[in-house]
């Protein structure tokens, strides 16, 4: 009965374990025994809401903590001597004040880098005066005169060469572009002075302007025999364009210029009677009167208006954009005396990857007006309208006032390096008309040829390219099948 009391007294104690036991009336050994399996029957309710729970806790831990966003507090030049930081901006698109990645900041300075405004960029960065503050420094190499060689193609219309370029990039710290090259294209040579502002300060308008003395081999055909007249032409010519949006393009442009045209024209193919051999000359009577009524000096102004739209991928397959469009719609006004006229032309590419290539498709149509004279005019075959006839060989001597025009190419890769195609072969089907309401036709209805051929690239030219094409279609000339030879692609 003492121990009873004793426990009784300290009811609201620190009793001990078996103190306890005692007042709930059990053996203290089973008491130790519950203590023992209590840790289990813990873990036993902890793995029951382990369901529900780890899942929320899983979401938890996959949220990652916010970054750290960084903000660009200043742009520093360095090694510029005559290029403000006003002309980077027009081709750099950060700006102090902004946040800033490394991604970010490592694609604005490669569009700087391809501006070309400086023939070397490298940069580092800094801390600011703030933390989490970047300052970007640019380090620059000035352009300084340079000697190169260069292709380019002119809109699309022709590829040439430039054998020999003297040029002089942004020589007055705002972008431009200064040149004098000695320039090869297809059957034209010549001199050429240029000086271009690429981006202007608002970064969507363009201007050029160039003095230039080129020669043109025009090509004619009569009576089967093939003729070479050439006609000079020097002056000036401005352009200024304006950047419409991503894709859109819109362009103004006037020339100034004087003609030369030759007396007579030269064979560079014999007759089938023997009467015409290679080299010779005619002039007066002998000729057309089409071309002979155009020999001579004369002058001329020029003005046209030009819309270009691009969505061409970036990608490439066989040296060819992979998708999108490129067109354009041109007019132009001839002021030239009794030779005044208008001309248009319309011009569309479509790009469509396909098993193993790419497809390739051109639309062409053109129209001038009857006074235009022998070398404004348009001719139909060759190597940018139907392969598999000689170049002009489908129009009369002076002419056509209307084309239209056709191709279609599937191009695929046969050999690739590190840059990607190397060497691409082609599989072409072209097809045209045109005519003049003012000559009789040589040949009338539709032309059509088809071929194949190869484009390999050139480390120091790029593409370059050979075209075998087999007429469809009656053929004026007793040619079996046509070679052409192109810098670049046809289109």
């Amino acid at each position: 009965m003492e121990r009873q009391r004793d426990i009784r007294h300290h009811d609201h104690g620190r009793n001990s374990t078996r103190e306890r036991a005692d007042r709930r009336g059990h053996h203290p050994l089973r008491c130790v025994r519950f203590r023992r399996i209590l840790p289990l029957l813990v873990l036993t309710l902890l793995a029951w809401g382990a369901g529900p729970v780890a899942p929320l806790l899983a979401q938890t831990d996959a949220v990652p903590a916010p970054a750290r966003v960084l903000m660009l507090s200043d742009i520093q030049l360095e090694g510029a001597t005559r290029t403000p930081l006003a002309t980077v901006y027009r081709y750099l698109p950060l700006r102090p004040g902004q946040p800033i990645d490394q991604q970010s900041l490592v694609d604005g300075v490669a569009a700087l880098r391809e501006g070309g405004v400086f023939r070397s960029v490298d940069f580092y960065t800094r801390p600011g005066a703030q933390r989490g503050q970047l300052v970007l420094v640019l380090e620059v190499v000035e352009h300084d005169v340079d000697f190169r060689w260069a292709a380019g193609n002119t809109n699309l219309d022709g590829w040439y060469l430039s054998p020999a370029m003297l040029t002089y990039d942004n020589p007055f710290g705002r972008g431009g572009r200064s040149d004098i090259q000695w320039r090869v294209g297809f059957r034209t040579t010549g001199l050429l002075m240029s000086y271009a502002q690429p981006r202007t300060a608002d970064g969507r308008r363009y201007w050029g302007t160039r003095l230039s003395l080129m020669g043109t081999e025009r090509p004619w055909f009569a009576d089967g025999v093939e003729y070479r007249h050439t006609v000079t032409s020097f002056g000036w010519a401005g352009v200024h364009g304006w950047r419409l949006g991503g894709d859109d393009l819109l362009e103004a442009g006037l020339s100034l210029e004087g003609l030369d045209v030759a007396d007579h024209a030269t064979a560079y193919t014999n007759s089938a009677d023997g009467a015409v051999t290679i080299d010779q000359e005619v002039s007066g009577a002998a000729l057309p009167p089409a071309i002979g009524g155009a020999t001579g000096r004369d002058r001329r102004a020029i003005v046209h208006l030009d819309w270009q739209h691009d969505t061409r991928a970036e990608r490439k397959r066989a040296g060819t954009p992979v998708s999108g469009a490129w067109g354009r719609v041109k007019a132009h006004t001839v002021v030239q005396g009794s030779r005044s006229h208008v001309g248009l032309q319309a011009d569309l590419r479509l790009f469509r990857e396909v098993p193993g290539g790419v497809l390739a498709t051109r639309l062409r149509g053109a129209w001038v007006g009857r006074p235009a004279a022998f070398y404004d005019r348009l001719y139909l075959g060759g190597m940018y309208t139907v392969r598999g006839f000689p170049t002009h060989a489908l129009s009369a001597p002076g002419g056509d006032t209307w084309l239209a025009a056709g191709s279609l190419e599937y191009r695929t890769t046969i050999l690739r390096d590190a840059r990607g195609a190397r060497l691409a072969g082609i599989v072409f089907l072209d097809a045209g008309a045109g005519g003049a309401s003012d000559a009789p036709d040589p040949y009338t209805g539709v032309a059509a040829a088809a071929g194949y051929g190869v484009r390999a690239r050139v480390w120091w030219l790029d593409w370059v390219g050979v075209d075998v094409g087999f007429p469809l279609t009656e053929r004026p000339l007793d040619m079996r099948f046509q070679v052409n030879a192109s810098i670049g692609w046809s289109f």
